[in-house]
């Protein structure tokens, strides 16, 4: 890396894929490992080329690339606020959050470094070193962290906590996840820039040690989402059993519809069917998602539950539908 040129011919491709994923959906941002690094490692290599170089082509085309990433970042407050209000439900303690605000007006301030013309670098360099010292540095983020891996004073790990009472809804889980690492991505710019400016080289024990930990979130994010995803079945049959409980129900089709929409809104990723009889009438009603008839009913691939009206409710589902032979559907034309 003592070659600002060289290292961007070997990074360049990895840069603006990491830029990319910035931009993606939760779904993408949650499941990622690894591929943040070179964004991160950049912010190293492009504080001091911005600093001593401004005019070069190395730190232009690197501050694009900032310019890039601050796009995808921006809102980020609001997505502060949403992890606050999310903890809210959870025992975890929200006084971390006066330290998340910390984080982003330190983001703030190294932008403005990153963004001032030439004559202004300097000074606006300057203001970024004494707000980041003025506002706690670094403790900011290491106790995000200690937070993410269960060593602050809340007990259990962050996802851990958020998984139980999302009750493994996914799509909130991933939706958390990205919001944090976004936050995550702000807290290391700002602390790999001010050691970048405040020492004059790059620190590789520095960028070890964030690309480490950054890695140490992101395979808790993943493993938090596969939680979800792995043990669905599991959930949405004490989801279901819960909503049976507070509303019996009787045979018919409006019954059975609305335990399907609930399923089919919280694991929009399975494709289910419900059906509903009473054993002393052996009426049935049934709904197939989106009308699509597909394999799912035998094997583990369905649970059953019985009210407390004598009502038997069937749950079938499949991850991947496979359309049923036509000869093997008796309503087939």
């Amino acid at each position: 890396m003592n070659n600002v040129a060289d290292w961007l011919v070997q990074n360049r491709d990895k840069i603006e894929k990491g830029v990319e994923i910035m931009g993606q959906a939760s779904e993408v941002l949650a499941a990622t490992v690894g591929q943040l690094h070179p964004i991160l490692e950049a912010v190293f290599v492009a504080s001091a080329e911005i600093l001593s170089n401004p005019d070069s082509k190395e730190a232009r085309y690197l501050t694009q690339q900032f310019e890039m990433v601050n796009q995808q970042l921006e809102g980020i407050q609001d997505e502060i606020d949403q992890i606050a209000l999310e903890l809210q439900k959870t025992s975890l303690n929200k006084q971390n959050f006066d330290r998340e605000a910390q984080m982003l007006s330190q983001y703030e301030k190294f932008q403005d470094f990153v963004n001032a013309k030439p004559k202004f670098k300097e000074k606006k360099m300057e203001k970024f070193i004494s707000h980041y010292e003025n506002t706690d540095s670094d403790l900011n983020l290491d106790a995000l962290y200690n937070a993410v891996i269960g060593e602050s004073t809340a007990g259990d790990p962050m996802l851990e906590t958020v998984v139980a009472i999302e009750q493994r809804s996914r799509r909130a889980v991933e939706d958390f996840c990205a919001r944090l690492k976004k936050l995550f991505v702000v807290g290391i710019i700002s602390i790999m820039g001010h050691s970048a400016l405040k020492e004059g080289v790059v620190g590789e024990d520095m960028v070890k040690k964030w690309q480490g930990r950054m890695e140490d979130v992101e395979k808790r994010m993943k493993a938090a989402v596969d939680e979800c995803t792995e043990n669905f079945a599991d959930q949405a049959k004490m989801d279901i059993e819960h909503k049976l409980l507070e509303n019996p129900g009787t045979v018919n089709q409006d019954f059975t519809k609305s335990l399907l929409d609930s399923l089919v809104k919280k694991y929009d990723w399975v494709n289910w069917s419900v059906r509903a009889f009473s054993n002393r009438e052996r009426i049935f009603f049934f709904n197939w998602l989106a009308g699509k008839k597909c394999h799912g009913s035998g094997g583990a691939n369905w649970f059953d539950i019985l009210t407390n009206t004598k009502i038997k409710v069937v749950v079938s589902f499949c991850v991947d539908p496979k359309p049923m032979n036509k000869g093997s559907d008796p309503g087939a034309d």
